[in-house]
């Protein structure tokens, strides 16, 4: 049986600032045969796309900074739909929207609006944990808090492990 395998392009960061073609392409003669962006490198999404199918990856997702979607969802949202992403993945947050802290609330708040947006563009709307997710709340964990809080078929969860077994 075969199994698909795509590769997060953040852990490949430094090839693909240099070359993201040249990346795109060791990447699927290395077997993979997906790609989760971490920006564009300066190319369009249109260019990006280009080189997707060009090089035969499929393009999975995408991890968008929250601030970066926040500016300007519907553009983002839109961009990542001309590549062919079915997801967007918010990879971390600011120190002063953790849990924890005052901004906890309003960042709920903003993934939530960023979520119904993405679900209009045909995206899912992904949350990359960490270890700082896991401070308690009046007693529940931040991570808890913010899928009790959000619809789930606005939020789904990408789960990092081995931040779960650090925090």
């Amino acid at each position: 049986m075969a199994f698909s395998v795509a590769l997060q392009v953040n852990s490949v960061n430094d090839y693909a600032e240099r070359d993201l073609k040249g990346t795109l392409q060791k990447m699927k003669d290395m077997g993979y045969d997906g790609v989760e962006f971490a920006g564009l490198y300066g190319h369009t999404p249109t260019e990006v796309k280009d080189m997707v199918e060009e090089i035969g990856l499929v393009p999975i997702s995408a991890h968008v900074p929250l601030e970066e979607m926040l500016a300007n969802p519907d553009k983002v949202m839109t961009d990542y739909v001309e590549i062919g992403c079915s997801y967007i993945a918010i990879p971390h947050i600011n120190e002063e929207r953790r849990p924890g802290t005052d901004g906890f609330e309003q960042t709920i708040k903003d993934i939530e609006m960023l979520s119904t947006i993405a679900q209009k563009h045909g995206i899912q709307m992904l949350y990359h944990n960490h270890d700082y997710e896991f401070q308690k709340i009046k007693g529940e964990y931040g991570l808890d808090v913010l899928y009790q809080s959000i619809p789930s078929e606005l939020l789904q969860t990408q789960i990092d492990t081995c931040w779960v077994n650090v925090a």
